[in-house]
């Protein structure tokens, strides 16, 4: 809870530099001329983002050998989305707590669902940058999808390369709490490397890039409704290259860098002003949005819990 807090204290902060750098009087005035019929699609295209990711939850599942009930699993999938204001969204390791607390699953066996969606995620947003890149004629996203696909690359090499993995776990063993558990360390080797093969990768990176391009639409819908245009190439460059960048920072929720690229590259393309706007509802509709959507299913998930 206090890390939820800090979070929302960190984006205030921010999201109020961001304002008065763009002029606030210039702000409220963009704010103001938002049409009010848009804003439920501001939503509804996030809605389809978690649907599609949904699918490659299933299907990791499906692929560790465990079988959930859907209405149940999907609750459990959406309530990660409570911890994704942490580092790396590595809080939602809560579901695979939820899974040993209610189905007895080890968390060493569903740990590396989370590892693998948050590296299939980063590939396809790679992907999506440097299609937005071409789509735009700009080279302004290369930097962020480099350096996301040189952490991929190096994250898999450890978890698929044998002398690596060894490597990182005699180092890992040395610290008195790793070092109890061994054992773990080739049960969760074992499913990461099923989870991302060349079978996974084929299935799991093209759904990332369904939904993650969906949810890069929000800037244009936001956008449209207070008169812009903005080509879609911008939003999924824009979008993704913000992800990218917050994601391989370790920041929580990438919050600051995030915004920071998000708004930078729509300036270039928007009033300053409207930029800000567009980046901020953005971020409402997705990041917070999520939160609040994960509190509730967690919410709902205790509600049910079994004594």
């Amino acid at each position: 809870m206090k890390k939820a807090i800090w979070g929302i204290v960190i984006a205030i902060v921010l999201y109020t530099v961001l304002v008065l750098n763009s002029d606030i009087q210039k702000v409220i005035s963009a704010a103001d001329s938002i049409n009010p019929l848009w804003i439920p699609l501001f939503l509804v295209l996030p809605l389809l983002n978690y649907g599609i990711r949904f699918l490659k939850w299933q299907y990791f599942l499906h692929r560790i050998g465990e079988k959930i009930p859907l209405k149940e699993s999907f609750l459990v999938f959406i309530a990660g989305f409570s911890m994704t204001v942490s580092p790396g969204k590595m809080g939602e390791l809560l579901k695979c707590s939820l899974l040993k607390k209610r189905h007895s699953i080890p968390i060493e066996k569903t740990s590396p669902i989370v590892v693998a969606e948050r590296l299939t995620d980063l590939i396809s947003m790679v992907l999506l940058a440097l299609i937005g890149a071409l789509l735009v004629h700009s080279r302004i996203a290369l930097p962020a999808a480099g350096a996301g696909a040189l952490f991929v690359a190096m994250a898999m090499f450890v978890l698929l390369n044998r002398w690596a993995w060894g490597l990182f776990s005699k180092i890992a063993h040395k610290i008195p709490f790793l070092g109890k558990r061994k054992h773990l360390f080739d049960d969760f080797r074992d499913a990461s490397v099923k989870l991302l093969d060349a079978k996974s990768l084929a299935v799991s990176v093209p759904i990332g890039m369904v939904s993650w391009g969906i949810e890069a639409l929000v800037l244009c819908v936001v956008a449209a409704s207070m008169g812009y245009s903005l080509p879609a190439g911008v939003a999924l460059l824009s979008h993704a290259a913000g992800s990218v960048a917050g994601a391989i920072s370790m920041i929580p929720g990438g919050l600051g860098l995030t915004e920071l690229t998000i708004d930078g590259i729509l300036c270039d393309y928007l009033p300053s002003a409207t930029a800000t706007v567009t980046t901020l509802l953005m971020r409402f509709a997705t990041l917070w949005f999520s939160v609040l959507l994960g509190v509730g299913a967690l919410a709902v998930l205790k509600r049910k819990q079994k004594p």
